[in-house]
């Protein structure tokens, strides 16, 4: 892309904005693939487009992925309309010096230098509103997603600790830490971290009555990968993708 700026000729600048515009489009149909926008529940076919998406359907996507307007706006307090906009604005910029015409064509070194930087900076622009758009959205859903939920899966789901005894039980899921990791056309992925208190039974109810079995409370690392699907209130349908349970502890 930088190649055509170092590479004489009357359309050094065109080539180079061309290269930038052609850059940014495979950025976004990378980050916003056509059959992940098509899933939003927010999304209608534009028009005037040959296939229904527009950069404006790519832009949202890539802030918000399939979660409703509505939702950012009563629960988050973010409006992307103006964002989306802005965005939109920036692009055609961008846009203006790969069509040729008396105004565009063979311009001076000065100006090469000048357009250069404004649409680099455009492109930084570009990318770094979006992520910092996506970055309140993530903000916000995490004091959103009630953490009683993300329990309530884990304990449901928490298998590993069956081979450390012959019964155990979940007393406590404590999450120190929650992140989200992806969010989709439909659903999101929330990073946890935590600690799961258990009782470990050894031997059967009767064992115990009779002094041959024990129980021993202990507590486990974990960590795990929980899907919350866009169902309202948002949190009501979680599930657990993966789990890791680390009991290394108890072998030591």
């Amino acid at each position: 892309m930088f190649d055509n700026l170092a590479s004489p000729g009357p359309l050094r600048f065109n080539n180079f904005a061309y290269a930038l515009r052609e850059f940014l489009r495979h950025v976004f149909h990378r980050l916003a693939p056509e059959d992940a926008v098509k899933e939003c529940g927010w999304y209608k076919p534009h028009p005037t487009s040959k296939t229904g998406i527009t950069r404006t359907h790519r832009s949202k996507f890539m802030i918000q992925g399939g979660l409703s307007d509505q939702f950012l706006r009563k629960k988050l307090g973010i409006d992307v309309v103006p964002v989306l906009t802005d965005l939109s604005d920036t692009f055609d910029m961008l846009n203006t010096f790969t069509h040729i015409n008396p105004t565009t064509f063979g311009i001076s070194n000065s100006a090469v230098a000048s357009h250069a930087e404004s649409s680099l900076q455009a492109a930084t622009y570009l990318i770094e509103h979006i992520r910092e758009c996506r970055g309140r959205v993530l903000s916000g859903l995490r004091s959103a997603i009630d953490k009683h939920v993300m329990s309530r899966a884990l304990s449901e789901t928490i298998v590993e600790i069956d081979e450390l005894a012959t019964h155990h039980l979940v007393d406590t899921v404590m999450i120190e830490n929650s992140e989200i990791a992806s969010i989709g056309s439909t659903s999101l992925m929330v990073s946890v971290e935590g600690n799961v208190e258990v009782e470990l039974q050894y031997g059967s109810g009767s064992d115990l009555k009779n002094d041959m079995g024990a129980v021993i409370d202990e507590s486990f690392p974990f960590t795990a990968q929980i899907e919350i699907t866009f169902k309202r209130p948002l949190g009501s349908s979680a599930s657990v993708s993966e789990l890791s349970v680390d009991t290394s502890s108890w072998y030591e």
